[in-house]
Parts: structure tokens; sequence; C-alpha cells
């Protein structure tokens, strides 16, 4: 090797080395600016109830301070709400301390700003799960704790009211914990339907431990059932022998199958078609997904579809980047000016909402957007961090990165820099057609949003907008 190679190559090196710290350093800036640690919980250990509570306040007053979500007028108010809780000359119970907290953060208005459970702490919960319809909230499932449970009578039932209580009413007081867009806070409130102390801490139950629900049944009956809070050692994840879940009358379409899992591609039969469904932009247990996107970019590549139905309604967000490429690729995945349909709802979320731009951008006229809105603006702050307070088991999560998938987002101090690296503009997500889910649609095995993506690719409808 000469004198002159063996220089280039140092040269090359150098560069490299200074290129790899050039990046590493501006990775680190990055997570330092956005992800920014908690600040250190330092209190004596407190002499009683009222002590440990105004620690609590002090402490999430300082976590508060880190969201950069809150508009002036908005901190203002959580600034009083704070005040007056420390005002106080005894300590709130646990459970409206914790509702008290979730509705101070709610008032960023801010999607991903929100109180949760610290790790390791497991609440009791109500042994029921919700599901929610454009018809109304359905029991879709139950936790049987004995061979004569009469919650058992509860499954399939529209609810009508929770301890007497209108449903409409305990809906409307449980949206406002959680900021966001109205059918982000329906979510989230249905959410909080199977957790007991959220339903005592907001003056909806009486008791923290037991909830009667009132539901009407398929046969126009009223239902009404004592329902108690179970042991935090009893399953919530539905996979339990004891689980009983409501199953539809007639077998549910794709789209609706195997809803645990969570990244699926289903060659549509009798189409050329592929429906293409995420509900996760980050690995979920032992399934990773990035192995499923490149296994799906090979598939397609191979035997390229007519058509995409991309299922994006339950995705809740992760990482952006692990869908970035794919959905700017996308078009090319597929025959020339093959139609896109993009599914969303209100589960759409956090960088499930990024996913659906990346592709709207990429596919332009090509991409047709079915169903219901999804769960966030266009504009909303989320890349933050986690701190707990220091005597309860409650972590704020705060926010201070801003996303704007709308107009240019140039301030360097509060604009999240890795859009930088994968820029988006959109002028709306809104969906072509509004398509939503009823209670007896999903009986029937129907479901709207799907069906009306399969009919225009069977009909090779590429009039988009």
């Amino acid at each position: 090797m000469t004198r002159v190679a063996i220089a280039v190559l140092k040269v090359v090196a150098i560069v490299t080395v200074i290129a790899v710290a050039l990046v590493a350093g501006l990775a680190y800036a990055m997570i330092r600016h956005f992800n920014t640690p908690p600040p250190i919980a330092s209190y004596p250990k407190p002499a009683n109830d009222l002590e440990a509570q105004r620690q609590d306040l002090a402490y999430f007053r300082e976590l508060l301070a880190l969201d950069r979500s809150f508009d002036p007028a908005a901190r203002t108010l959580a600034e009083r709400h704070i005040a007056r809780l420390e005002a106080r000359g005894v300590a709130v119970d646990p459970a409206h301390f914790r509702v008290a907290l979730m509705e101070i953060l709610a008032l960023a208005d801010n999607g991903h700003t929100r109180l949760d459970i610290q790790d390791g702490a497991h609440p009791k919960q109500l042994p029921v799960r919700v599901g929610v319809f454009a018809d109304g909230l359905y029991v879709m499932g139950v936790y049987v704790m004995g061979a004569t449970d009469a919650t058992v009578e509860l499954l399939g039932g529209r609810i009508v009211a929770i301890d007497g209580k209108p449903i409409d009413v305990v809906m409307e007081r449980l949206a406002a914990l959680r900021g966001g867009t109205a059918a982000w806070r329906r979510l989230n409130a249905a959410r909080y339907l199977s957790d007991p102390e959220i339903l005592f801490g907001a003056d909806i139950s009486a008791d923290a431990e037991r909830s009667v629900w009132t539901v009407a049944t398929s046969e126009e009956k009223t239902v009404s059932v004592a329902v108690r809070a179970t042991e935090p050692e009893a399953p919530d994840n539905g996979t339990s022998d004891r689980w009983v879940a409501m199953h539809s009358d007639k077998p549910l379409p794709p789209s609706l199958r195997d809803f645990d899992t969570p990244f699926r591609r289903v060659r549509l039969e009798q189409s050329c078609a592929m429906l293409i469904q995420l509900k996760a932009n980050h690995d979920v247990g032992a399934q990773h997904i990035k192995d499923f996107v490149t296994a799906t970019e090979a598939d397609m590549r191979a035997h390229k579809p007519c058509a995409a139905i991309v299922d994006l309604r339950f995705d809740g967000g992760g990482n952006y980047q692990n869908t970035a490429a794919f959905a700017k690729d996308l078009p090319e995945l597929m025959q020339p000016g093959g139609p896109i349909y993009v599914l969303t709802g209100a589960g759409t979320f956090s960088a499930g909402i990024t996913t659906v731009a990346f592709i709207k951008q990429a596919g332009g006229e090509r991409v047709t957007i079915l169903g219901e809105p999804v769960g966030d603006r266009l504009h909303f702050f989320s890349e933050g961090n986690r701190g707990c307070l220091p005597n309860r088991p409650l972590c704020v999560s705060y926010q201070r990165g801003k996303h704007d998938y709308v107009r240019p987002c140039t301030d360097w101090d509060v604009c999240f820099w890795l859009n930088k690296l994968y820029p988006v503009r959109v002028e709306s997500l809104e969906p072509r057609e509004m398509l939503t889910l009823s209670f007896p649609q999903w009986r029937q095995g129907r479901d709207p949003a799907f069906e009306r993506a399969v009919e225009l690719a069977a009909r090779g409808n590429f009039d988009q907008h």
C-alpha cells in the first residue's frame, strides 16, 4: 500500500471518528434536552399523612414545571389547584388525591401528559372489561370468581349506569381526567371504568371496593350487579380461564381476528389486496416490529398487491422510526398506481398518527383514510420523561418535545429535533368517509371501515381526493 493510500485511509478514519462522535454527541444532547430526568426527590421522612401529601405536592409542582404542553393560562390554573391542596389542614384520601392530580394534568389538554401508577404497584381492578362502540359502552369480558358469580350477567350488556349515575354523566366526569381530543378523552374514560379507586376518587362510587353496574341486555332487560374489586394478583389481561369473553354471533372479518397479535399481514381471499395491521410502533413481548416490517416488505416485493389496507386503528404509538421507511416505500411496494386505504380511529395515537402522516405524505392522492379521526391533534407535545412522587405510587409523565405535522416547527428549544430527519407535512388526516363500528355490527361479524376499503379495492377506485 502506498503512502498516499495510507494517508487517505487515515483521513477517512479520522473523519469517520469525528462524524460518529458528532452524531453521538447530538443524540446525547437531544436525550438530555427532551428526556430530561426528573429532579431528585430529597425529602425527610414525613411525620404524618399531611406532611407526606405536602411533600408530594411540592415534588408534583417540580415535575409539572418540566412539562411544556401547558399554556400560560392553564399553568396558572394548575398552580391554583396545587396551592388549594397545599392549604388543606388535613390530608386527602389516596383516591381523591390521585384524581385531583389527574385533573390538574388534564388542564394541559395534551394527550401525552398524564398520571401513571408506579411500576410494581398493582392497584385493585373491577373484574370487567369494557368495549367502546359507536352506540355505547359494552361489557366485553368478566372475571368470574365462582360458579354463582352474578358478574357474568353483565356480559354483552350495554352499560346504562354506574352506582345509579347515568353512564353519560359518568363518562363526562371521567373525561376531565385526561387531556386531548374528545375522542381520546372518551377512550381513556372507558378505561377508567374498571378502576375502582378512580371511580371512588371522582365521587362516582361511594366505595373504593365495590360498584353497582347497570346494563341493558340483548333481551331488552335491565340488570344491576354489584361488582367487587379483585386483588392485584388476579389476572388483568384476559388470559386466565376465569375470564369469560363476549363472542360474536358470526365469524369476525380478518381485521378483527387475532386481536392480541400486535403485527399482522393478510393476503385477502378472492382479492389481490393485502391487509397490514399494526397495533404498536414498538416490540410487543417476543414480537419484534422491525422483523415484521422487513418480512412484510420482502413479501410485498415478491408479489406486489394491487391495493393495501393499512389498519392503524389500534396503534397506540411507540417509536416512529420503526415504521418511517416502510411508510415512505409503501407506494413502491405495490402494483403501479395501486391505492392505499388507511383505517384510523381514536386509538390511533402518538407514533401511530405519525405513521398515518408518513403514508399520506408518501402516497399523496393514492391514499384514502377511512374510519374515525385519529386520537390527537396534528400538533402535540410528547418526548419527555417520568418522575414518581416520594410518598405515593403515582408518577407524572411530563412532555417536552413539540410535534407539528401541519406547519413548520422552527423553535429549536421546543421542536423535537429528530423530526428534522423525518420531515412530514400534511394538511389533514381527517377520514374521507366516517365509518364507525356499532356493537350489533360487531356481533354480526361486521367491520364497516374494513368492508369499505375492500369494496373500493375491488372496484379499482383510484379517485381518492
